[in-house]
């Protein structure tokens, strides 16, 4: 099998802040740019001057491309202040999170791309303009400063090894507002990444979190294939088995949405109940902010609700899906909802849902799942020279 067919996660040099020159390594991280909210934002950037939202949230689209100079000019500066610094040796690194009962864990490293879809499955559609939107802030910092987030299974000497290292000491350790651990260790002995080598390469991976940005990864080999550094991008991967990632849903708002366009025109196969109504299998529930309607299929379906959602009833309500906006938490999609536009609560897909689509080659609709733990921003990074 050749490398292209091959799941490869090679080390890098990554890059990383110096804990003497912020006031603090957890205050400069982030989560992933698609689920921050605006007073998260806030909070984040008066945390400390060097937060990651500064590179990877731009500031005033009405700028359009020259949005992204400033994290470019921003990143450059830290760089030449010695802000950040780059790692020594290549390595894979060893990244775990924990926060209460909940646990990441995983290897950091540069992931090789994969056009054909035969080890790098994705299984959600993409939105193009946020595509466009991190390819060119990758391309203006010539960075790659979000880790996507990969889940297979099986890992033996892979995961083997990722637990030997975190016997050790860490290389690394923050704690972040939100009250997460994080340690992070380094691989760099040969032998042993020549052992997670052969072990990868046996397996397929699942991307789990980051759609976008490895729909981004892809473009930018595309525009320039001879290109160094092109060929992987930023990754963290995950074995299922041993570290399993959580699985949920994420929340609709539906503007030009009424209930009672809900109630007239939902389409045979469905049952309309009063209210919101627990227990119901596959349920999809819709509240205008007053009150609450449950939507149920009348028969087994082996779909996703939120395929349902996009295939059947939105199409049956003649509702623009450009128009949509995506929430992690109920109580953000329901503080927006009005008598015209309705929040809907989804039930997260169930793993073989997700993996069946994936293997098929079918991919649900966008922002179709939330895996996690995700990975913090800002603990490690790529760049491409």
């Amino acid at each position: 099998m050749s490398d292209a067919t091959m799941l490869r996660l090679e080390p890098l040099r990554a890059w990383r802040f110096v804990a003497g020159k912020v006031s603090a390594l957890g205050a400069v991280t982030s989560p992933p740019y698609d689920v921050l909210e605006p007073a998260l934002v806030r909070r984040l950037t008066d945390s400390d001057l060097h937060n990651m939202v500064r590179l990877i949230l731009p500031r005033d689209p009405a700028l359009g491309s020259r949005r992204y100079d400033e994290p470019a000019r921003r990143l450059s500066g830290w760089q030449h202040d010695g802000i950040v610094v780059r790692d020594q040796r290549p390595a894979l690194y060893v990244y775990e999170q924990r926060l209460g009962d909940a646990m990441l864990c995983g290897l950091v490293g540069s992931l090789g791309l994969d056009p054909d879809r035969r080890v790098v499955l994705p299984h959600e559609d993409v939105m193009p303009h946020w595509v466009d939107d991190r390819l060119e802030l990758m391309e203006a910092t010539d960075a790659d400063l979000e880790p996507i987030l990969l889940a297979y299974a099986g890992g033996g000497a892979a995961s083997d090894a990722v637990d030997a290292a975190r016997a050790g000491e860490p290389w690394l350790v923050a704690d972040t507002e939100n009250g997460a651990h994080h340690r992070i260790w380094r691989i760099d002995d040969p032998f042993v990444l020549e052992r997670i080598t052969a072990e990868l390469g046996r397996h397929e991976a699942l991307i789990a979190d980051g759609h976008h940005r490895y729909a981004a990864y892809l473009e930018r080999l595309r525009r320039q294939p001879d290109r160094p550094g092109v060929g992987v991008g930023l990754a963290m991967l995950v074995d299922q088995d041993r570290h399993p990632l959580t699985l949920d849903p994420i929340h609709r708002v539906v503007p030009g949405l009424s209930l009672a366009v809900v109630r007239e025109r939902t389409p045979a196969g469905w049952e309309v109940l009063q209210g919101r109504v627990d227990g119901v299998p596959d349920r999809i529930a819709l509240t205008d902010g007053t009150e609450w309607v449950t939507l149920r299929t009348t028969a087994h379906r082996p779909e996703p609700t939120v395929s349902l959602l996009h295939d059947e009833l939105l199409p049956a309500w003649d509702i623009d899906t450009d128009e949509l906006s995506f929430h992690h938490v109920l109580a953000d999609a329901v503080a927006l909802a009005g008598p015209t536009q309705a929040a809907v609560e989804l039930s997260a897909p169930r793993m073989d849902q997700v993996l069946r689509s994936a293997a098929q080659g079918v991919v649900l609709p966008q922002k179709a799942t939330s895996f996690g733990p995700k990975p913090r921003v800002g603990l490690l990074f790529r760049t491409l020279d």
